[in-house]
């Protein structure tokens, strides 16, 4: 027998002798684990700068608790305990593995920078690659006993296979409702399944934020080193007297009266909420706050199998007060000359490890008369327009709608179709449309990335009594679920609440970081509204045409209202479905209609449910 060989299969029942590691995770890990070069601090692990790591893998140990949330800052390993559990479970307790990313493209630099060169540096799970030159992929691992799937939250991946561990990187980048459906991938192994999250913060109100709070929530406080007080990381705080605690500077002003960034973060201090005490910034002291550092429960109840860990950037001891007392006072300075918090809310985020509230946006119809002035609205009339931008993105259908503002009667000044964002915004100028009034479709997937872009190209920085605002076109996007949407003011409308989209304009562009304030609808409420005001079925209101045309008469009528059965359930349901080639200008009216609604100036508004039935029973459809 060849010398090489015999003495690896002696390697091999050797190891196959020795008793079962019974030591921790992190033990194990420091014991096994070398980072390659694509790691911040490669070479043998050692967690013991890390201490608020330490918690989080005692309870990744713990068969009582099944997930574990991860929600910190950028930069300070939280997806490192995500990759350091993958060969750790492969070699102590195989099972099916999910390590999931918000998209493709990360995932494959994953699995090609960090995780297989981490298996391949691992002595155990070495003997496991050499002989099958096909066991590593950019999509998976597959070993001999076991499988490490990576992808993305939008694949199919989420349907039919079961997994035992569940790891998803960066949840405040999926899309609403991925996350159950790939939790669901993991209930055959109830009981023994473990679910790991890594991410930053998001925005007030995201789903990653409702599956933090599911449990018990943690969050990493230092230590005041005179009166040993416990204290989250605050961001000046306000005392009752007046003064601040957390993080103070002095503000240095330069000649023209602003704030000098520089010298001021320089200046920075953590200022004790308690005894006032002072902790200048250096490495030794940054080093002397994370060793007494501790996490300390903020959130007690909700589901004992789940715990979240919070913790800001100043974990990590090479981060100086100083850059991110500079970070923030150009993010506030920002602000403040643009009315645009993107750069706060990344602070907040990614900085700060905290969950950001932005504040709440105006209605659109208390914005409108004072961004303008007076003199360029109409004592009596409102117009709206709807825009209807075709695949190829060359073709754009617009109608143009003036509302009385009694609400009793709307009359179309204009309608026809536009190759051009720029004859769009000459339309918009010339029939007096206010920028919030243009309402475009986003629904097509092929044209929404242009969508959201051209509305926010089309807009600009007006002063109100609310702040500066960004005021655009605004995108929208028709629901076919939904019939109505609570307001934060607690009132239902046909209509949902401005989200947040991002626009994905490329890194350098002047609009980076600006939201498109999208506007989801109740399609279905509001082509039956249409509709039925199109056919003066609605007494007391009508809706007019400047004159007659064939092709947009055609379109009007190009949709009916039918029973649909549901195959699975048998089920009757109602939907508007297209009979005709093409449907454009009864979709740009609903725009149009929507316009109206949120401007306040239709009547129609006060139609509650009820009465859209009504109008639905009065439509006869027929039955497919």
């Amino acid at each position: 027998m060849d010398i090489n060989l015999q003495s690896e299969l002696l390697q091999v029942y050797r190891e196959a002798l020795q008793p079962p590691f019974c030591g921790s995770f992190r033990e194990w890990a420091e014991s096994n684990i070398v980072l390659p070069p694509a790691y911040a601090i490669p070479g043998k692990l050692d967690l013991a700068i890390s201490p608020y790591l330490h918690k989080p893998m005692r309870d990744i140990d713990n068969p009582n608790i099944t997930q574990v949330n991860l929600c910190m800052a950028t930069q300070i390993g939280k997806s490192l305990v995500e990759e350091l559990f993958i060969p750790y479970t492969i070699i102590n307790n195989p099972g099916p593995v999910f390590r999931i990313f918000h998209n493709k493209e990360v995932s494959d630099v994953f699995a090609e920078t960090r995780l297989i060169p981490l298996l391949k540096n691992c002595e155990p799970i070495k003997p496991l690659l050499r002989y099958d030159r096909f066991s590593t992929k950019k999509n998976a691992i597959s070993l001999p006993h076991v499988a490490v799937t990576m992808g993305s939250s939008n694949t199919s991946l989420a349907h039919g296979m079961s997994v035992k561990y569940l790891l998803c990187d960066e949840l405040w980048q999926w899309e609403p409702g991925q996350f159950n459906k790939f939790l669901a991938r993991t209930t055959a192994f109830a009981g023994r399944r473990k679910i790991i999250c890594s991410s930053q913060p998001s925005k007030s109100g995201h789903e990653w934020e409702q599956i933090c709070h599911k449990g018990k929530v943690y969050d990493w406080q230092w230590s005041c080193p005179k009166c040993n007080a416990r204290q989250p990381f605050y961001w000046s705080k306000e005392r009752d007297d007046g003064s601040y605690g957390g993080f103070n500077w002095d503000t240095i002003l330069l000649p023209d009266g602003s704030t000098n960034i520089e010298l001021s973060s320089r200046t920075t201090e953590l200022e004790c909420i308690n005894c006032r005490h002072r902790i200048t910034d250096t490495p030794c002291n940054r080093n002397q706050l994370n060793q007494t550092g501790e996490y300390i429960c903020t959130k007690s109840d909700g589901d004992p199998a789940v715990v979240t860990y919070m913790a800001p950037c100043f974990v990590n001891v090479n981060i100086s007060f100083a850059s991110r007392a500079a970070e923030y006072m150009i993010a506030k300075q920002t602000k403040k000359l643009t009315g645009l918090d993107e750069l706060m809310e990344i602070f907040v985020e990614q900085s700060l490890g905290k969950f950001y509230k932005r504040e709440q946006s105006q209605e659109v119809s208390k914005i409108l008369i004072e961004l303008y002035a007076k003199e360029k609205l109409d004592n009596t009339w409102v117009n709206t327009m709807g825009v209807d931008v075709q695949r190829t993105g060359k073709v754009k259908y617009y109608v143009i709608r003036a509302w009385n503002k009694n609400g009793n009667e709307s009359r179309r000044i204009a309608f026809g179709i536009a190759r051009t964002w720029e004859e769009i915004e000459l339309m918009r100028v010339k029939h007096n449309v206010l920028l919030p009034m243009v309402h475009v479709d986003s629904g097509d997937g092929v044209t929404v990335g242009e969508v959201y872009q051209q509305c926010l190209l089309h807009g600009l920085v007006l002063k109100s009594q609310y702040g500066l605002q960004y005021i655009s076109w605004t995108p929208t996007k028709g629901d076919g679920n939904k019939t109505s949407y609570k307001h934060p003011d607690n009132v239902t409308r046909l209509y949902a609440p401005e989200s947040a989209q991002d626009a994905q304009f490329p890194v350098g562009h002047k609009l980076k970081g600006v939201p498109a304030k999208l506007v989801l609808f109740s399609n279905f409420s509001l082509k039956t509204i249409l509709t039925n005001i199109r056919d003066n079925r609605v007494e007391g209101i009508k809706w007019l045409v400047d004159h007659s045309d064939e092709e947009y008469d055609r379109q009007l009528y190009s949709e009916g209202l039918v029973d649909v059965v549901d195959k699975k359930s048998g089920l009757i349901t109602q939907r508007w479905l297209q009979q005709a080639q093409s449907n454009h200008y009864l979709d740009v009216e609903v725009l149009c209609l929507l316009g109206a609604l949120r401007a306040n100036v239709f009547s129609a508004t006060k139609i509650n449910e009820a009465d859209i039935q009504k109008l639905i029973d009065n439509s006869k459809p027929k039955t497919v």
